[in-house]
């Protein structure tokens, strides 16, 4: 009886191997935050700096808040096909909110 346990464990562990091959995940430590909420706060701290709206893309994947971290956006003004890059840096201070310290380059992206 025992005999068949053990084979039915390594059926089990075999049909397990199997169903995960190629399938890959990870898993962050660090909070994260939807792309679209970043933008946000990216947009606020802009907003705070100047009187133009700006348009900021930070791509399409979370953003994780590990203080210190570096996040590359881009920014334009609404209205306007220049497109500039910013390096945003988060700064958690560990609590749960978040603040970021936006560096926008004196020239446009090629």
């Amino acid at each position: 009886m025992q005999v068949k346990h053990v084979m039915g464990v390594a059926l089990g562990a075999a049909v397990l191997a199997t169903t995960l091959a190629g399938c890959t995940a990870s898993a962050s430590v660090y909070r994260t935050v939807s792309p679209d909420s970043f933008e946000s706060t990216v947009v606020k701290a802009l907003q705070k700096i100047s009187d133009a709206t700006p348009e900021v893309d930070c791509g399409d994947d979370d953003i994780a808040l590990k203080d210190g971290a570096k996040v590359h956006c881009d920014v334009n003004t609404k209205g306007y096909d220049v497109v500039y890059d910013s390096v945003v840096t988060i700064s958690t201070k560990g609590t749960e909110s978040y603040s970021v310290h936006v560096e926008v380059d004196d020239q446009p992206k090629s």
